[in-house]
């Protein structure tokens, strides 16, 4: 499993979130630098490491872009990740 972090294109203060190949948003935090994002995101944070360890099994950290998975195709993801928890949601209150 790969997760990316994205984060503002001029590299210094902002939001940055860690995103996985799925789309699945798995934490944002206030930076200001890019260069404490990783930190502030995972590598600092054994909980974290603990939880998706158990639940996705190894995995390594990209900053995007990085290989194919380009900023456009990692927030595609994570709408079409997202769309897809509202419909399950509308169809569990639907009675589905």
């Amino acid at each position: 499993m790969k997760f990316y972090i994205d984060g503002p294109l001029h590299g210094g203060e902002g939001i940055y979130s860690l995103v996985a190949e799925t789309g699945e948003l798995l934490a944002q935090h206030y930076c200001s630098h890019a260069g404490y994002a990783r930190g502030d995101l995972e590598a600092n944070r054994p909980a974290r490491q603990a939880e998706w360890l158990a639940e996705f099994g190894a995995y390594e950290v990209l900053v995007v872009p990085a290989g194919d998975m380009t900023r456009e195709e990692l927030h595609r993801r994570n709408e079409a990740y997202h769309l897809g928890e509202l419909a399950a949601e509308a169809t569990r209150g639907n009675g589905g």
